[in-house]
């Protein structure tokens, strides 16, 4: 990753998108979680008017590629890069600044037997060309070498494989010349070693190989595996790419059949050491060795600082799920305590109601109450009215009877 006082004299940046099972165990959702943040660059980078963008993906890698008219645009396009990052959001997303020769859209998508011998390493990668990505396996001159469909696969694959970040791109590859070549043993056969111990003596006619177990000791291995004798170098390269050798878990080249290829034409070769070490096959064998063995050193050193940054990053993803899970129950009990009082209020609600329904019923019943009381008293009125009219009645009756009889007993006396 360049840094920001680096990227004013470069035109292109390029971004990886990479998930593994670390972010989430769900691979769907991992490619949906992949898919988000693309959308994200590439809405980013429509803002600018680009000289070409390519991208490819490489199972759940994605790379984009994009160049740029100004230096000034790559800068704040990297730096928006930054910002995204700093999102924490999976999958992780790694961006580089360069020029466009380093990215190397200039060379024709084709990594010969040279490059891939520069590139490998059996410590950065176990099975060293395990890929999906699309190859066709040619012969040319004499040499084999992969032909990928664009530029942008062949950086793909230089960022999956490569050992060094010197050789990431295609166009920083081939500024970096390292003539190898890998050389038949005595007996005619090109080699390739696996610490796989099940390989099938069908499966190795398969893919034209014979098996011999290793017995010899090399430096910093153990005695044990296989190795896969070839009867030419074509058959060997197309060997590593193919759908059978993705299934053996560690496949690498014998280290001790890679020499420095001091014929090649047109090769400049002033380290006299070096030139010694090619006219002595033993002592360049020695050397391989010491290096491969440095090598080695150096890169279970960086596996060691990746497993570190790994472990980091789980505990980080485990303490964001904690804060997820502790976030989701808070909603849940905010949730809970809302509905409660929901629950509550429409009680209040419904109680209101019914006491209005009473207070109905209980004015109902006191006019009904008052009203009959009424009735009664007039009742009772009209009782004494009809009372006092019947007494008057009977009393002027009896009157009327009693002057009658007094002026009958007058008449009778007279």
């Amino acid at each position: 990753m360049a840094s920001l006082s680096e990227c004013h004299a470069k035109t292109c940046v390029s971004v990886i998108l990479k998930s593994n099972q670390l972010d989430h165990d769900d691979k769907n959702v991992r490619l949906e979680s992949a898919a988000i943040k693309m959308y994200q660059v590439e809405q980013l980078a429509s803002s600018y008017s680009l000289r070409f963008s390519h991208s490819t993906r490489n199972g759940e890698q994605i790379r984009l590629d994009y160049c740029f008219h100004q230096s000034t645009e790559a800068c704040l396009f990297y730096k928006q890069m930054i910002s995204l990052q700093k999102s924490h959001s999976q999958p992780k997303l790694l961006y580089y600044i360069q020029t466009d020769s380093e990215l190397g859209y200039q060379h024709r998508a084709v990594l010969t037997e040279q490059d891939l011998l520069t590139i490998h390493s059996p410590v950065y990668c176990r099975n060293i060309f395990r890929t999906t990505i699309p190859i066709r396996v040619e012969q040319e001159e004499g040499t084999v070498a992969y032909h990928f469909n664009s530029v942008t696969d062949v950086n793909m694959f230089l960022f999956s494989k490569s050992n060094s970040h010197d050789t990431m791109t295609l166009g920083l590859l081939r500024m970096k010349i390292v003539p190898k070549k890998c050389v038949a043993d005595d007996e005619g056969f090109y080699r390739l070693f696996t610490k796989d111990k099940m390989i099938s003596p069908e499966f190795g006619e398969k893919n034209k190989f014979k098996i011999k177990p290793r017995l010899e000791p090399v430096e910093d291995s153990l005695l044990g595996g296989s190795l896969l004798l070839f009867s030419t170098k074509f058959d060997l390269f197309k060997f590593l790419v193919s759908d059978d050798a993705a299934n053996l878990n560690h496949l690498e080249f014998d280290e001790t059949k890679i020499i420095e290829n001091c014929e090649q034409t047109g090769e400049k070769i002033d380290n006299s050491v070096r030139q010694e070490n090619c006219k002595d096959p033993f002592l360049m064998e020695r050397k391989v060795t010491d290096v491969v063995a440095e090598n080695e050193k150096k890169f279970r050193v960086i596996r060691r600082q990746e497993r570190k940054i790994l472990e980091l990053e789980r505990k980080n993803f485990e303490l964001e799920r904690e804060n997820l899970e502790l976030a989701s129950k808070n909603s849940e009990r905010k949730n809970e305590l809302e509905r409660k009082n929901l629950e509550l209020e429409r009680k209040n609600l419904e109680l209101e109601s019914k006491n209005s329904e009473w207070e109905g019923k209980k004015l109902e019943l006191e006019m009904k109450y008052k009203w009959g009381e009424m009735d009664k008293k007039k009742e009772r009125k009209n009782r004494t009215e009809y009372s006092r009219d019947t007494t008057n009645t009977l009393g002027t009756l009896v009157l009327d009877r009693l002057e009658d009889e007094e002026a009958f007993a007058t008449n009778k006396v007279t």
